[in-house]
């Protein structure tokens, strides 16, 4: 009789713990939580990753932007230009090309009653800049147009 009254009791008490089927659910929702925020994270790193390296590139161009500039103005032809070096870790590499020269327009001089004309002056550049840090790369092209004093 004790042993009846003793399973008797061990089946009326009520359950205490979690049925294998809400441990499973809470385990799904847990595991879908912890996916979607490594996921956000991951995205959040390559992101600053990106903007650092964009922000360094565009700290370094207006000083490329300015030699290149210096560099077309010196020049009085129209043959090719090349140039590389690296400035703040970032490998650079530029290429400029004449793609249009002119003269000024032609004068009259009242001085000798003649028309004055000029050689060319104007040049019209067409350069391509490229920089490159580790895996980065960005490509820049524009046109440039210089004037010589001869």
């Amino acid at each position: 009789m004790v042993a009846k009254q003793i399973m008797n009791c061990r089946y009326s008490r009520p359950q205490k713990g979690f049925t294998l089927i809400e441990v499973l659910i809470a385990a799904t929702i847990l595991f879908a939580v912890i996916g979607v925020v490594s996921q956000t994270y991951r995205g959040a790193t390559i992101a600053s990753s990106k903007a650092t390296r964009s922000a360094e590139l565009l700290g370094i161009t207006p000083l490329l932007l300015d030699t290149i500039r210096f560099r077309l103005k010196m020049e009085q032809t129209d043959k090719q230009i090349d140039d590389e070096g690296v400035l703040n870790g970032f490998e650079f590499q530029w290429r400029a090309n004449v793609i249009k020269k002119g003269a000024p327009p032609s004068r009259f001089s009242p001085d000798d009653g003649r028309v004055v004309t000029f050689d060319n002056k104007f040049y019209l550049w067409q350069v391509s800049l490229t920089l490159k840090k580790q895996d980065y790369s960005q490509t820049f092209e524009f046109e440039e147009l210089t004037w010589g004093t001869q």
